[in-house]
């Protein structure tokens, strides 16, 4: 098959999901929140040695609730899990309930408590403030997608969001710069996309790097994770499905 004739082939599915963008909500800032779609990736990565695998981001959205699940696998075992529950505002994601399964491992998970004004853990960990426009570690990557689908004049080099990162048990402040726009190739094919970074805290030494691509409704296409010891996984896009 030739290449062309092969990258309409994968990213097909994917321009019919990502393009059905809901019209952007009223508020103070504009949002456009991608339809729902199950993007399915290759990953690689070190964890004191190389290894491969698959990974699947779902996103489903109805009556104004929001599920979002990220599952990594290898030989066939879901290795991590984490799941997004919320409602959809005027300001993009408003998560609720966020869980973290790893294999052979507990769930532990986050309580946003808007009524209270705090975030909950079920691991032993301190109840913390709760802050306006608060994520958690997963809902993150569809709110930035929703904010760059807005107004994507908006993200010219250099800006930066910051907002409430909440994780299984901490809840720290996260800044995402936004860098040029770059051509990124993944198993689906190769695109113009826009970087989002958020660099490791004092709190945490984890670097996140997502790349956006406009072209598909700004849905991300690869996600980097890295510890400081070297450690990373990267997942790249390879197909997608309706839900």
């Amino acid at each position: 098959m030739p290449p062309a004739a092969l990258r309409h082939r994968l990213t097909a599915p994917l321009l019919a999901c990502a393009l059905a963008v809901l019209p952007a909500f009223s508020g103070a800032q504009s949002v456009a929140v991608p339809a729902p779609v199950r993007l399915s990736y290759d990953f690689e990565g070190v964890i004191s040695s190389p290894y491969t695998g698959s990974a699947e981001l779902l996103w489903q959205h109805e009556g104004g609730n929001y599920t979002s699940q990220l599952v990594v696998r290898k030989f066939g075992l879901s290795l991590q899990t984490w799941t997004s529950k919320g409602a959809l505002t005027a300001q993009g994601l408003e998560p609720l309930r966020f869980v973290s399964k790893r294999l052979g491992k507990e769930e532990v998970s986050a309580h946003f408590l808007r009524p209270l004004g705090k975030i909950a853990f079920s691991a032993n960990t301190p109840e913390a403030p709760l802050e306006d426009g608060a994520q958690d570690q997963l809902s993150v990557f569809m709110q930035l997608a929703s904010l760059l689908a807005g107004k994507p004049p908006q993200w010219t080099p250099g800006k930066t969001v910051t907002f409430q990162a909440v994780g299984d048990r901490y809840a720290e402040s996260w800044t995402f710069k936004t860098d040029a726009l770059e051509p990124i190739r993944v198993p689906g094919g190769t695109f113009p996309a826009i970087k989002l970074t958020h660099k490791p805290t004092a709190e945490r030494s984890q670097k996140l790097e997502l790349w956006y691509v406009p072209s598909v409704g700004y849905l991300p296409l690869r996600i980097r994770i890295t510890e400081s010891n070297g450690d990373f996984l990267d997942l790249l896009w390879a197909s997608s499905q309706k839900p």
